[in-house]
């Protein structure tokens, strides 16, 4: 719960600001440094709900997801697409390594069906005797539980944690064509990584020292003229105590949903079944130890 609603007052920071900007002309430069964060703290109660509305909760879209980390010579990359669409909703999230592209997963949750659906790519192949698997339906109590929508929920949470150390991470704002607000805000590798926008591996984890936690990672926000999301990029590079870091972590909401962004199920007998809790948490461990 503490984690939701640090994300909910710093989007809802956000949406404060754009809230103000329906008048601006576009290109115009709202109040930044030491206004901007004296305009976002006045706004804040009225707004810290926004996040669960505008983010977690916007149907019938697409989205996608681009993330990269590098530390030394270590690297990941993946890309994720995802669509959900319906009342009840069905919902897909293709999950791919760009650096072993035979890598991936898809995840299908159908409206109506009990079950939910895994499909993986050939560099998963000793995780699964089919490339389908099926599991009971995962039960999603919070927004931002789903895999299309979860990577946002961190990057908002950085900012959250970011701001709530320091108000005036909060640089500027300005109006865009088309009613949009792009907020700027100097959030820190600390609050980047305490949020688990990328979640490292004890080994990497030491390799970062308590300074080049406080190095910035400059972030954007878009919010769309009726408040909700569009976008949100995160870019970095830090060269400190002998180590590199470089990330780019960019989330955009890419339009309406259609029946062609999801799949058509395979005959039955090419979908291996994971009846219990046990034989997921088995397939998933084996996924993991396949990257």
């Amino acid at each position: 719960m503490k984690k939701q609603l640090r994300t909910l007052t710093a989007l809802g920071a956000v949406l404060a600001l754009c809230a103000a900007c329906g008048q601006a002309k576009a290109g115009r430069a709202l109040p930044d440094g030491d206004q901007a964060a004296t305009y976002v703290s006045a706004k804040f109660q009225d707004t810290m709900n926004a996040l669960h509305e505008t983010l977690g909760r916007q149907k019938n879209t697409t989205t996608s997801f681009d993330t990269y980390f590098r530390i030394d010579d270590k690297w990941a990359h993946n890309t994720v697409t995802a669509a959900r669409q319906g009342t009840p909703e069905s919902k897909i999230t293709r999950n791919k390594s760009v650096k072993k592209p035979d890598q991936y997963q898809n995840t299908y949750s159908p409206a109506k069906d009990p079950l939910d659906y895994v499909e993986i790519g050939p560099g998963f192949k000793d995780a699964a005797p089919t490339s389908w698997v099926s599991m009971p339906k995962a039960k999603v109590t919070v927004s931002c539980g789903w895999g299309g929508i979860i990577s946002a929920c961190h990057m908002t949470q950085a900012v959250a944690l970011a701001y709530n150390a320091n108000k005036k991470v909060v640089t500027k704002a300005k109006s865009l064509p088309g009613g949009k607000t792009e907020l700027t805000a100097d959030v820190t590798l600390a609050a980047f990584l305490d949020a688990k926008v990328e979640q490292l591996p004890s080994s990497l984890s030491a390799l970062i020292s308590d300074e080049m936690r406080k190095e910035v990672v400059p972030t954007k926000v878009v919010i769309n003229a009726d408040n909700t999301l569009d976008q949100i990029v995160m870019d970095a590079k830090i060269d400190k105590g002998g180590h590199h870091i470089e990330l780019h972590e960019e989330f955009h909401v890419t339009g309406a949903a259609s029946p062609n962004d999801f799949p058509a199920l395979p005959d039955p007998a090419q979908i291996t079944a994971l009846p219990d809790k046990a034989a997921v948490d088995a397939f998933y461990d084996k996924l993991s130890g396949g990257k």
